[in-house]
């Protein structure tokens, strides 16, 4: 088989109508991608394209190594074709609380297998603590690379989900409260830890990548309600924010964008990590939040999430402490919104993770200190709502690599 992307043979693609050729391949691709395997009458049907069209497409795509015949030789019209890389896996990985998780899933986004391993955390020091983010990372993607290798399957690529940005060329992640503030090169980090990653990254159709949980969850809310212009913030696992314009995340020229936890809100507040003095996360991150709620017993014997989910429960039963607790995180992340709307003007703002049930408070917050202007009309935009369902661990890095193998395949094919 060949790879995509190998130099072309002596059967070059069509040139007279390159744009138009183009999209008839992005067409065919994306059906297989979506559907998997199909015969050429399904894929004139699915692309509108004329069975001779389509079969002189596949013909050529064939060549270029970008689809096989699923059911071996050339047959009859009913014969189905799929895509070469059909058959690989892509690996999800990131750390989600106190644990790093790493999934196995087909291309299709059926998942295989899971792993977990919990951060053995020495000391509140960031360095360890990034240090610790990298090792379990590395022990459960190990353990996925194996069960690959067990089932004699080969990767399709590697996608690792950060809760901070995504920035720089090679990808570093920044800000994030598991990996470490400072630019950090996960993915080299990973390769230093674990010789199969490294072994078997050559292979890949789509070299190892980073993605930013927060800004495709502002994708997936985009999507969802057709709307051209989404705020997504979230408490969990980190104060976090994502943009998203007409269905893509909007990363900014350094990829920077929407880094929400540390906009310096309080005024003189508290060094933070990052350096600055009072930003959001100071006074909104979970472990603020859970310190004044005194639940950190909870979160040390029990993990982040089940602190999370008790404290949750709390502010719902009215709790004094947890209620106050939240309740002064609330404003300040309603003041921080007051900064970021009029600068970006979103059409909604959804708020996921453990925040999003408490919506109603940060909107109340929000809205203590807006324009009296048109009548009012202004102090009423935009909407703020819960989040749609929570996407499960790694569905963003999954959703990245559909896209990256679709735009590898289709250059493959129209190189």
């Amino acid at each position: 088989m060949t790879q995509p992307g190998a130099p072309a043979d002596s059967h070059p693609l069509p040139t007279a109508a390159p744009a138009a050729h183009a999209a008839h391949v992005v067409a065919v691709v994306d059906h297989l991608l979506a559907r998997g395997a199909a015969t050429r009458p399904e894929l004139a049907s699915a692309t509108g394209l004329g069975r001779t069209a389509v079969s002189a497409l596949v013909h050529r795509l064939i060549e270029r190594g970008v689809v096989i015949e699923a059911d071996g030789a050339p047959g009859p019209r009913t014969a189905r074709v799929a895509l070469a890389v059909a058959d690989r896996l892509i690996l999800a990985a990131g750390v989600w609380g106190d644990e790093a998780v790493a999934t196995l899933l087909e291309v299709d986004g059926t998942e295989v297998a899971r792993y977990e391993e919990p951060l053995a955390l020495a000391d509140d020091d960031s360095r360890d603590a990034a240090a610790a983010a990298l090792d379990a990372l590395a022990v459960v993607a190990d353990r996925a690379l194996a069960r690959a290798a067990r089932d004699e399957r080969r990767l399709a690529t590697v996608g690792i989900v950060v809760q901070g940005a995504v920035a720089g060329s090679p990808e570093l992640a920044v800000l994030d409260d598991a990996l470490g503030l400072e630019p950090a090169d996960v993915i080299g980090g990973l390769r230093d830890r674990s010789e199969r990653l490294a072994g078997d990254e050559p292979g890949f159709v789509v070299p190892a990548f980073l993605v930013s949980e927060p800004a495709a969850r502002a994708a997936d809310e985009s999507a969802l309600r057709g709307a051209a212009v989404v705020l997504h913030v979230t408490g969990e696992p980190q104060v976090a924010a994502g943009i998203a314009i007409a269905g893509t995340p909007y990363l900014g020229a350094h990829g920077l964008a929407a880094t929400f936890g540390h906009l310096p809100v309080v005024p003189d507040g508290v060094r933070c990590g990052c350096g600055q003095r009072g930003c959001l996360a100071t006074v909104a991150s979970p472990s603020v939040v859970l310190e004044r709620a005194e639940l950190e017993d909870v979160e040390r014997q029990y993990g982040r999430r089940a602190a999370l989910d008790e404290l949750a429960a709390r502010v719902a039963e009215a709790e004094d402490r947890a209620r106050w607790a939240w309740l002064d995180a609330a404003l300040w992340i309603g003041r921080a919104l007051q900064l970021v709307v009029p600068s970006i003007d979103p059409d909604v703002i959804t708020v996921g993770g453990w925040w999003g049930p408490l919506a109603g408070d940060i909107e109340a917050a929000f809205r203590d200190n807006r324009p009296a202007l048109g009548g009012g009309a202004l102090a009423s935009i935009p909407p703020i709502v819960s989040a749609g369902a929570t996407a499960s661990p790694g569905s963003a890095a999954v959703r990245h690599a559909r896209d990256r193998l679709r735009s590898t395949l289709v250059a493959a094919a129209t190189a």
